[in-house]
């Protein structure tokens, strides 16, 4: 697990080339590998950077920039391969003599031998560089789910990318370049914002399953590797359906174990995490640490789930629990960790138990992310759109009259209009941090929707295919929020997480399985497949679903409230659009009286703020680096 970055010259070379640029913007990603870093240049075209936090084969022959034996490729690659032994043991039998034993110089050979049709055989997740010396090519590529993330600048001047949107910034490429309303429309809607959209025009993080291909003669070329299906005919029903999931599972876990450092687990008091963590106990015999955050016996609160789990599978158990005073005292990290705007405040908890699992020694944790979003977890908006879209049977003029009286007397606070929307539409609503009617009361030149997005672009309505969809708009837009955080909380710590619940064998599973094997809609229960499999190793099963968060309404109205006010209500305007403070000020007054919890839109603009000023101020006039 790595940090990585490099450009590109375009058509000509840069009369100025600064070979130390690399070096400056590393030190940006300096917490994403602290144990190593190298450089490497070939003084006129491209230049590479990588930092390292070594987990394979910790000698010096795992060190990046990696280079073929002739010289001519390049490799700087962030991530793990977990099938990289099997690679390995066909390139030996291809001839290639390998220096070390660890994934990357595979990752790097398998490019060679392949082409681009080795990102189909990387079972992991990676974020890559790879560059022809002699053709001068390089290539980017993702991987299949978006676990690692990678940004890049193209303009005239040639191509930058990097693991981090600060070091996109940093570039001087970057400094006249102008905000893109279609980033900031989706920032002030969803709280973050989904590839491949990036904050300035011209920029861009590279999609899940994708790669780019630049040339220095400007020759460009795009392609897809993997692609999660909107809909597929089921062929896993019922107890079949289980044993493939269960087994699935279990073989994930036993790659994501490989490691040359201590592995421990993340421990909540839901179902996915306690399941890797199980599965972990069934295939590894040494003691297993895990980290379970709390937040003092509220609503929100899972230690007490967490910890009759780690009794019953037998783990190590360290628990911390948040204190009100984290908010303030974690703010700035939080801010610090977030290369481009981001407003899920799960972060918070993110942060504070990828922290303690360092301090504890540990380099590499797993995680249970992915659950909810490939086996229908999500019961709550699952199951009101699904019994939408049988709503739709009924005669459209009825639904209008309906929706029409509905929304009469709640004009301001959901859809705009008075217009039946489509079932993307109203799934959209549902993610929405700040309602339409609000957002358009505090920013009346707020930006519409990009009509390019087509995230929420479904007006179907027939039941399976609408089940189907809903998990196909998770997969690819929700869940790669959760992973950003996941990776910028993590890697501030110095942390590499894994998520085995994502491994590519377990996500092509996955896709065949008929949704009502997933999801009872009459009991509200979801994620059927892993509650079997866990039911195996434990009696206990919580059926809450909390979420991995902290009570941040109470915050804005305790120890954030200064902050707030003085953050965001002293601003005239937040990254070019105009504030208006008299209905910021309804908003937030409602807030603080508990007449309405407004806390995710609350924390979506104080989280803009702190970023415009850490990030962002002074960002046209003079570079960073």
């Amino acid at each position: 697990m790595c940090g990585i970055v490099g450009f590109l010259c375009i058509n000509s070379r840069v009369d100025d080339f600064d070979t130390h640029l690399i070096e400056r913007l590393s030190e940006l990603m300096s917490r994403r590998g602290p144990d190593d870093k190298g450089f490497w240049s070939d003084g006129k075209w491209c230049a590479l950077g990588f930092r390292r936090l070594a987990i394979l084969d910790l000698s010096p022959n795992g060190r990046q920039p990696m280079v073929t034996g002739d010289g001519r490729y390049v490799l700087v690659y962030n991530g793990e391969v977990y099938n990289f032994r099997e690679l390995r043991r066909e390139l030996e039998s291809k001839g290639v003599r390998f220096r070390s034993t660890g994934d990357a110089e595979v990752v790097l050979y398998s490019l060679v031998h392949w082409g681009i049709k080795a990102l189909e055989r990387f079972n992991g997740m990676f974020a890559l560089g790879f560059y022809d010396s002699v053709e001068k090519r390089l290539l980017l590529a993702r991987d299949h789910a978006g676990i690692k993330p990678l940004y890049y600048l193209l303009v005239p001047q040639g191509l930058v990318f990097a693991s981090q949107y600060d070091q996109i910034l940093a570039h001087p490429w970057s400094q006249d370049l102008q905000i893109s309303t279609q980033a900031l429309s989706l920032y002030l809607r969803l709280g973050y914002i989904p590839a491949p959209y990036a904050l300035l025009a011209n920029t861009y993080m590279l999609e899940p399953g994708t790669w780019l291909e630049v040339k220095s003669d400007g020759t460009i070329k795009r392609g897809r590797f993997f692609e999660f299906p909107v809909y597929r005919e089921p062929e896993l029903f019922g107890e079949d359906a289980y044993e493939a999931v269960d087994s699935a599972v279990t073989e994930a876990v036993k790659r994501h174990l490989v490691s040359d450092v201590p592995v421990g687990t993340f421990l909540s008091g839901g179902v996915d995490s306690p399941l890797v963590a199980a599965k972990i106990r069934e295939v590894c015999q040494d003691e297993v640490k895990a980290f379970t955050i709390g937040t003092n016996g509220d609503c929100l609160d899972e230690s007490q789930d967490a910890i009759k789990y780690a009794q019953e599978i037998g783990l190590e158990h360290i628990v911390e629990h948040v204190q009100p005073d984290d908010a303030l005292e974690m703010l700035d990290e939080v801010v610090k960790a977030c290369g481009e705007p981001f407003a899920d405040y799960s972060i918070f908890p993110t942060m504070i138990v990828s922290r303690l699992a360092r301090q504890h020694g540990l380099k590499v944790m797993l995680s249970g992310d992915g659950g909810d979003e490939l086996f229908w977890g999500y019961v709550g908006r699952f199951s009101s759109v699904i019994e939408k879209a049988q709503d739709f049977r009924q005669p459209y003029w009825w639904r209008s009259v309906r929706w029409g009286l509905k929304k009469f007397f709640k004009l301001g606070k959901g859809h705009p209009n008075l217009r039946y929307p489509s079932i993307g539409e109203w799934y959209r609503a549902k993610h929405s941090r700040i309602s339409e009617g609000w957002l358009r009361r505090i920013f009346h030149d707020a930006p519409e929707w990009p009509e390019d997005c087509e995230l929420f672009n479904y007006d179907g309505w027939e039941v399976d295919r609408t089940a189907q969809w809903l998990r196909w708009n998770e997969f690819v837009g929700h869940l790669t929020m959760v992973l950003l955080k996941v990776d910028r909380a993590s890697m501030y710590c110095s942390l590499e997480v894994r998520v085995p619940l994502l491994d590519r064998e377990v996500v092509e599973l996955a896709t065949k399985l008929d949704w009502r094997s997933c999801l009872d809609i009459k009991r509200k229960v979801g994620k059927i497949p892993l509650r079997y499999a866990l039911a195996r190793h434990v009696r206990y099963q919580s059926q809450s679903k909390r979420g991995f968060t902290v009570p941040m309404n109470e915050w804005l109205r305790g120890p954030l409230r200064p902050v707030f006010e003085d953050a965001v209500l002293g601003q005239k305007e937040i990254l070019g659009l105009t504030l208006n403070r008299k209905n910021l000020l309804e908003m937030f007054h409602q807030h603080l009286s508990g007449q309405s919890d407004y806390a995710w839109g609350l924390w979506l603009l104080l989280s803009l703020t702190l970023w415009e000023e850490h990030h962002f101020r002074n960002h046209k006039s003079k570079s960073k680096v």
